[in-house]
């Protein structure tokens, strides 16, 4: 965790720099991510964080796109 985009983003350009074409042409990438994080939180602990907020999204996308039954309209034979 890096404090400050330009910071983020100069140790990923020399990061991305030393990473093999290989890596870089597999996918193998990084991106900048706006957290509330504090710089310095331990790598497993903000992992962590990140994949509940990812969660949470991905419930709440999914609860706003599902229609209760009770709203369609009912077929009578």
């Amino acid at each position: 965790m890096i404090r400050g985009k330009q910071n983020a983003e100069s140790e990923l350009k020399k990061f991305e720099d030393s990473q093999e074409s290989s890596d870089r042409h597999e996918g193998w990438r990084y991106f900048i991510e706006k957290t509330d994080l504090k710089a310095g939180t331990d790598p497993a602990e903000a992992t962590q964080h990140r994949q509940a907020e990812l969660e949470g999204r991905e419930l709440k996308a999914q609860q706003e796109t599902e229609t209760p039954n009770s709203s369609w309209p009912h077929r009578q034979r």
